[in-house]
C-alpha cells in the first residue's frame, strides 16, 4: 500500500469517527413527507381521487342520472335493445323505465316489497325477481299485465341470468336453490345447495357459477344436469358478486359484515367499541379464479361491503361499496384508484349502456342512479392532516412532485396554529404557492401546520397528478423541564414502596441502604426536552441555612449521581441540579434550567445506649431499662439478647412507640436462672446507624 493511499484511508476514518462523536443538533431541519396512499387518505379530500400507488388526481364527474323516486333502494339495472334502462326498487317494489333521451316513468308497480334482480331476453321481455314472495314476473310491455313464471315458495330471487339456449336461471333464498326456466315455461330445481341463500349467478361456457352466504362458498354447476362442485370457500360472510373478465378469469366480491336487506330499513352504523370509536371492520376481498380452478386474493377493499362489480374493458374492475358509497377501479395487478363517492351510502348495482357507453351506478339509502363520467372535475382539493412538530417551529420550503399536463395545474396554501385540530384560532390560509421546487412557506411560526393542495384543469380529459409533498421546518429550541429531583440514602436500587394507602410497620421496613454503605447518598432526577436534545448536568449542594452552593459533580450525562457523605457534617441539606442542552445547540441558542430537591438529612453519627439498669423481681424475672439517644435522627428500632440467646428480640419504649430522638426503653424478662446474666441491647436510628450497649446483672 502506498503512503498516499494509506494516508487517504486514515483521513476518511478520522472523519467518520469524528462524525460519530458529534452530538445531534437540536435545531436541525425536519422534513415532513407525504407520498403514500395512507398519507393522502388521512387528509380531507374534496373532488379528488387517490390511487394505491399514492397518486392524487382529480375525480371523475359523478352526476345525478335518475332521482325521480322516493324509494330507499334501487337494487338492479337492465337495458333493452332500444337503449331503455330499467330500474328495480325497494321498498316499494316498483320498476322504472328511463329512455335514451332521459325521460323516466313508472313501468310497473308490483305487489312485492322489492324487485331485486332483472333480466331481459333478446325479444325485450323483462323478467323481474322479487322479495318477499320469491316470484319472477314476465313483462312484455307497460300495458299488458305481467305473468308469473315462477313461484318458488322462497323469500328471495337474488339473481338471474340466461344461457346461450335462452334458458333462464334464478338463484334463491332462503333455501339456496337454482331454478331453471326453459323458453317454453318449464321449471325445475337445477341445484339445491345446503346454504340458505345463493346471492349471485354467472353463466360462462355451459357452466353456472354461484356465490353463497354464511360459508362464503363459490360453486360451479353444470347447466345440463345440475352437477355441482365447490370451487372455493372464502371464509367471508357472503360472496355478493361474480363477474367474468378476460381470458376466462372469474372475479368474486365478498362481504364481511351485514349488508342491507330487502324490505328492511337502512342499516344502522356499527356498534361502538369499548373505546367509544366505531368497531374496526374487516376488509372485504376480491378473489380471482383462474380457468384451472386456482383461486387467489386480488385485492383487499378498504370498505366492509362489496355490493356491485363490473369488468372494465381496460383490464380492470369497477367496484361499488358500502357503507360510504365509494366506487373504486382496480386493475388485475391489484392497483386501485378511488374514483369517487356517491351521496348515497350503498352502490348496489352497475351497468354500462350498450350504445352510449355510460357507466350507471344504482344506489341505496337513498335510491338513486348516478352516472360516472370519463371527464374530470375542473377543480379539487386535499387538506392534509395537521402535522405536529412538538414545539413551536419556524417554516422553511414546501416542495412537491407530480405531473401537470397542458391545461392542468397544482398549487398549495398553508396554515398554522397551536391546537391539534384546526379551528378559529389558527392563522388564515396563506397565498397560493405555485412553484413545485421549494416555495417559501409564509405562515407564522407555530406548533402545527397543514397544507391544502388545489388541483385544477381546463381540459376535461386531463388531470394533474400529485405524487409527493415535503415541508421543511426547524424547531424553536426550548429549555429542558425537570419533573422531579429526589435524594435517597444509599447507592443501591430504590426499594419498592408499599401499596398506596398502606403504612409499613417501622420494624418491617428495609434498612435505608440494604447491602450498601450508609454514608452513600444518591441524587436522581427526571427531565424532559421537547427537542430530544442531548443534556448535560451539574450537581450542587448546600446546607439548608447556607447561602452559597458548592459544586458536587459537573458535566454528567446520566440522570443520577451517588456520592460519599463522610466528609459532610450531620445536618439538613438540599441538592440543585442544573441541566443544559449546549451539546446539541450552538452557544447562542443553548438553553438551561435548574431544580432544587426537597430537604434531606445527613446523619452519619451513631446513636448511644446508656443507663442500662436491671431490677430483680421476686419471681426471678427482671425489669430492664435504658436510654437510647441520637443527635440527628429518631430512634427507629431496638432489639436485645440475654446471655447466649440465638435470636434478637424486640424491645419497645416505655410509651410503646418509636417517635423521638431520645427513647426510654423498657423490658420485662422471662424467669431467669439464679446467677449472673448479660444483656446486650442494639438500637438503630432512622438513618440506619447502629449502636450496642451491654450490661451484666
Amino acid at each position: 500500500m502506498t503512503f498516499y493511499r494509506a494516508f487517504y484511508i486514515f483521513s476518511i476514518a478520522v472523519v467518520f469517527f469524528s462524525i460519530q462523536l458529534l452530538p445531534a443538533l437540536g435545531v436541525t431541519t425536519q422534513i415532513w413527507e407525504q407520498q403514500h396512499q395512507k398519507d393522502f387518505e388521512s387528509g380531507k379530500p374534496e373532488n379528488v381521487s387517490v390511487s394505491s400507488k399514492g397518486e392524487l388526481m382529480l375525480a371523475p364527474k359523478l352526476d345525478a342520472f335518475f332521482e325521480d323516486t322516493k324509494e330507499i333502494y334501487i337494487w338492479c339495472l337492465a337495458e333493452d335493445s332500444k337503449g331503455n334502462i330499467y330500474a328495480g326498487t325497494g321498498n316499494g317494489g316498483k320498476l322504472y323505465r328511463i329512455t335514451p333521451d332521459g325521460q323516466s316513468s313508472l313501468f310497473y308497480d308490483s305487489p312485492e316489497v322489492s324487485i331485486l334482480t332483472l333480466a331481459i331476453d333478446p325479444n325485450d321481455n323483462i323478467y323481474a325477481g322479487t322479495a318477499p314472495d320469491g316470484l319472477i314476473y314476465k313483462l312484455t310491455d307497460d300495458s299488458t299485465p305481467p305473468t308469473t313464471i315462477l313461484s318458488s315458495e322462497e323469500k328471495y330471487i337474488w339473481a338471474m341470468t340466461f344461457d346461450d339456449a335462452g334458458n333462464l336461471y334464478a338463484a334463491t333464498g332462503t333455501n339456496g336453490k337454482i331454478y331453471k326456466i326453459t323458453p317454453d315455461g318449464q321449471t325445475n330445481v337445477l341445484f339445491d345447495s345446503d346454504e340458505r341463500n345463493l346471492l349471485c349467478l354467472l353463466y360462462h361456457q355451459g357452466m353456472l357459477y354461484a356465490g353463497s352466504d354464511d360459508k362464503g362458498t363459490i360453486y360451479s354447476v353444470k347447466t345440463e344436469d345440475g352437477a355441482a362442485a365447490v370451487i372455493y370457500q372464502t371464509g367471508q360472510k357472503e360472496v355478493r358478486r361474480l363477474v367474468i373478465g378476460a381470458q376466462g378469469l372469474i372475479y368474486a366480491g365478498t362481504i364481511t359484515t351485514a349488508a342491507p336487506q330487502p324490505g328492511g330499513p337502512p342499516p344502522p352504523p356499527g356498534p361502538p367499541s369499548p373505546t367509544g370509536r366505531p368497531a374496526e371492520e374487516k376488509k372485504s376481498k376480491v378473489y380471482r379464479i383462474q380457468p384451472d380452478g386456482i383461486v387467489s386474493v386480488m385485492w383487499e377493499v378498504p370498505d366492509p361491503l362489496i355490493l356491485s362489480m363490473m369488468f372494465d374493458s381496460e383490464e380492470g374492475l369497477y367496484i361499488g361499496t358500502g357503507n360510504s358509497g365509494k366506487i373504486y377501479w382496480v386493475n388485475t395487478d391489484g392497483d386501485s384508484v378511488l374514483k369517487g363517492k356517491c351521496s348515497a351510502s350503498h352502490i348496489l348495482a352497475m351497468h354500462r349502456t350498450a350504445n352510449s357507453n355510460r357507466l350507471l351506478l344504482a344506489t341505496g339509502n337513498a335510491g338513486k342512479i348516478f352516472e360516472l363520467k370519463p371527464d374530470y372535475l375542473a377543480e379539487g382539493t386535499l387538506e392534509s392532516k395537521a402535522h405536529d412538530t412538538k414545539v413551536v417551529s419556524r417554516w422553511g420550503k414546501l416542495s412537491w412532485e407530480g405531473v401537470t399536463p397542458e391545461g392542468a395545474a397544482i398549487s398549495f396554501a398553508t396554515r398554522t396554529g397551536n391546537t391539534a385540530k384546526p379551528n378559529s384560532t389558527w392563522n388564515d390560509w396563506s397565498e397560493e404557492l405555485t412553484a413545485a421546487e421549494a416555495s417559501q412557506i409564509t405562515s407564522p411560526s407555530a406548533r402545527y401546520i397543514q397544507w391544502r393542495a388545489k388541483l385544477t384543469t381546463s381540459a376535461v380529459s386531463a388531470t394533474p397528478i400529485l405524487k409527493k409533498v415535503t415541508v421543511a421546518s426547524v424547531q424553536s429550541n426550548t429549555e429542558p423541564r425537570f419533573t422531579s429531583v429526589e435524594v435517597r440514602r444509599g447507592d443501591a436500587p430504590e426499594s419498592p414502596s408499599p401499596p398506596k394507602g398502606i403504612s409499613m410497620p417501622m420494624e418491617s421496613r428495609p434498612p435505608p441502604n440494604p447491602g450498601g454503605d450508609n454514608t452513600k447518598y444518591t441524587a436522581s432526577w427526571k427531565v424532559k426536552d421537547d427537542n430530544s436534545d442531548t443534556l448535560q448536568f451539574n450537581v450542587y449542594y448546600k446546607g439548608i441555612d447556607e447561602v452559597n452552593w458548592k459544586l458536587l459533580k459537573k458535566e454528567l450525562k446520566k440522570s443520577s449521581y451517588a456520592w460519599d457523605t463522610t466528609a459532610m457534617s450531620d445536618g439538613r441539606y438540599v441538592i440543585k441540579v442544573r441541566a443544559t442542552d449546549k451539546l446539541s445547540n450552538p452557544p447562542n441558542l443553548a438553553k438551561s434550567t435548574e431544580k432544587i430537591s426537597d430537604p434531606f438529612d445527613i446523619d452519619n453519627s451513631q446513636p448511644t445506649v446508656t443507663d442500662i439498669t436491671a431490677t430483680a423481681n421476686e419471681d426471678q424475672t427482671y425489669q430492664i431499662t435504658c436510654t437510647a439517644e441520637d443527635s440527628s435522627s429518631y430512634i427507629q428500632k431496638a432489639v436485645y439478647k440475654i446471655d447466649s440467646d440465638e435470636d434478637w428480640q424486640v424491645i419497645f419504649p416505655d410509651d410503646g412507640i418509636f417517635d423521638s430522638k431520645r427513647e426510654a426503653l423498657l423490658l420485662h424478662t422471662k424467669s431467669l436462672p439464679t446467677g449472673e446474666h448479660t444483656v446486650t441491647i442494639r438500637v438503630t436510628d432512622a438513618a440506619g446507624n447502629t449502636a450496642v450497649g451491654r450490661a451484666t446483672f
